[in-house]
Formats: C-alpha cells, sequence, structure tokens
C-alpha cells in the first residue's frame, strides 16, 4: 500500500471521464479501501463532479473532463485518501431514498437504520390515527429518521433531541429541503432531562459500540465520526437502553404506544432483557436487511 505523500491525486492528464474514474478506483485501492466499494465510491463521486447520473456517463465516458470537475475531483479524493468518510467528503449520504446533508462532527446515517425507520413509519400508521401522530426522537443526529417519517406521514409531528448543536443545525437543513420543518421541533437537551409526555412512538438509534472494540473500527468512524454517537455508555455499552427504558415507559400513550431502538451486533437478546426488566410489554426483535438481529421494539399494552 502506498503511502498518501506517494500518491498522484493530479487529473491534469485525465481528459475523459473514463479516465478519471479509473484514476479515482486505483487511489482508493492503495489507500486501502475495501475492494468492494471502491467502484462503488468512484462512480459516487465521479457522479458528484459531472452532475451526470449513470445513464448519462455511460453516453458521455469518452468525453472531455471539464476543468472545474478536475479540480473538485482532486479536493474530494485528497480527503478521501486520508480515509475521511466519503459523505463528509461530498457533503452529504443517502437515507431512504432521500440526500441527507452531513459534515464532520454529525454522525452519518447507515442502510442498517432503514430497518428502524421502516418499522416505526409503518407501525404509525398502523394506528389508523386521524388526529395528530406525536413521535420522539432521541439522538436525531442528522434528522434522517425524523424527516423521513414525516415525508411519509402527514398528521405526523416529532420532537427531536440532540446534545450537539452541530447535529440540531443539519437536521434543521434536511427538514427545510424536504419540507417538513413545520412539523419537526428540535432541542439540545439530554433526553434524561427531558419531561413532556403522549407520545405514540419514541424511536432512538443510540451509541451502542463497546468501548473494548472502538479502537478495532474502521479509521473513517473511528477516526472521524463524534465518539459520542458511537461508543456505548457503560462497560458492557448497554447503559444507554437501561435509562433509555425506564425514561421511554411513562411517556408512551396507551395502549398502542411503543418504542423502537436500533442494537448492535450481539446485543438484542441483552436490550429485550432490559425492556422487559423495565416493565415494556410485547418485547420483540427486528432483523434488517441483511438477517441480523437491528431493532427491539417494545410496548406497553
Amino acid at each position: 500500500m502506498s503511502s498518501n505523500t506517494e500518491l498522484d491525486l493530479s487529473f491534469a492528464d485525465c481528459q475523459t471521464i473514463a479516465e478519471a474514474r479509473e484514476k479515482v478506483v486505483k487511489a482508493l485501492k492503495e489507500v486501502g479501501i475495501e475492494r468492494v466499494e471502491v467502484r462503488r465510491e468512484a462512480d459516487l463521486i465521479i457522479e458528484h463532479v459531472t452532475r451526470m447520473s449513470a445513464a448519462e456517463r455511460a453516453l458521455k465516458f469518452d468525453e472531455l473532463l471539464e476543468m472545474g470537475a478536475r479540480e473538485e475531483l482532486e479536493a474530494i479524493l485528497k480527503r478521501r485518501v486520508k480515509r475521511e468518510p466519503l459523505q463528509y467528503c461530498l457533503g452529504y449520504g443517502w437515507f431512504m431514498g432521500m440526500r441527507i446533508v452531513v459534515h464532520e462532527g454529525v454522525f452519518i446515517p447507515r442502510t442498517d437504520t432503514e430497518t428502524l425507520c421502516d418499522l416505526t413509519t409503518k407501525r404509525l400508521l398502523a394506528m389508523g390515527i386521524s388526529s395528530e401522530i406525536r413521535a420522539l426522537e432521541v439522538g436525531v443526529g442528522s434528522g434522517c429518521i425524523s424527516v423521513a417519517m414525516l415525508n411519509e406521514i402527514p398528521n405526523l409531528q416529532v420532537i427531536g433531541l440532540d446534545v450537539s448543536q452541530d447535529a440540531l443545525d443539519v437536521a434543521r437543513l434536511n427538514a427545510r429541503t424536504y419540507e417538513v420543518s413545520s412539523r419537526l421541533t428540535l432541542s439540545k437537551c439530554d433526553f434524561r432531562e427531558f419531561t413532556l409526555t403522549g407520545f405514540h412512538a419514541i424511536i432512538s438509534n443510540p451509541p451502542y459500540i463497546p468501548k473494548a472494540t472502538f479502537d478495532t473500527l474502521e479509521p473513517e468512524v473511528r477516526d472521524f465520526e463524534p465518539s459520542e454517537a458511537l461508543i456505548g455508555w457503560g462497560e458492557d455499552g448497554l447503559d444507554f437502553y437501561r435509562q433509555f427504558a425506564k425514561f421511554a415507559l411513562p411517556k408512551l400513550v396507551p395502549p398502542f404506544g411503543f418504542s423502537a431502538v436500533e442494537v448492535g451486533d450481539g446485543q438484542a437478546e441483552a436490550v429485550v432483557k432490559i425492556m422487559r426488566g423495565a416493565g415494556m410489554n410485547k418485547v420483540e426483535c427486528i432483523e434488517d436487511v441483511n438477517g441480523l438481529p437491528r431493532v427491539v421494539v417494545a410496548g406497553i399494552a
């Protein structure tokens, strides 16, 4: 593997879009990006700088790469070869088909979390409530979950809590982009100090990675994303769930109110026990698209 200083990141010698893409692929491989990700990332970067879809690029692969696109490509690649997450380099990621703005200091949306979002949206819609539906998101981050739910449920009102002002600013921007700002209330608040009640759903994708395994994570996660959004509370990484369960139970609307939380690998069984121990009923675990236990949902009836 070459060091970053040895990499040629100039695109002055790349005449066409095809040549530029191959140079991106080569650079990403050399810094150790997973092989299965390299071509996908290269396509996303080329799409970003050319403003062309895959179909458009296929027709114009042999066309000249404009100077402005070359300069932007160099700037993005200089950041990415230092293993800065691609989403930070581009300024956005994708979630539930939406382009979600993210930048340094804000947790990046993951495909895994679409399970939590989809489950919660479907359960709220299945309640058949024609009046106002109220949901609370603990740790709103970029706002991706709340904005996606608001997009799908016209009579939904969401309160999003976060301790990070950076996250709240980005969530506000994403809510404006998708025109749901009027139904999303954002508050800089530790959930343990939040006192409002009467929610049909309380959801969270919390920090759950045990401290002991944090140093083994990919550099994109370990060195760039906010650790407070990643590292679980307590020695076993499960203290958040213990406090969340006690917090959520009295704040849910009976009889069908529910809480839903994302869990990490190997944590589902323990979190199910925590929810039951706090007095929750109908506790179950839902698998993600890869068949892994990903969401623990608990009701009060």
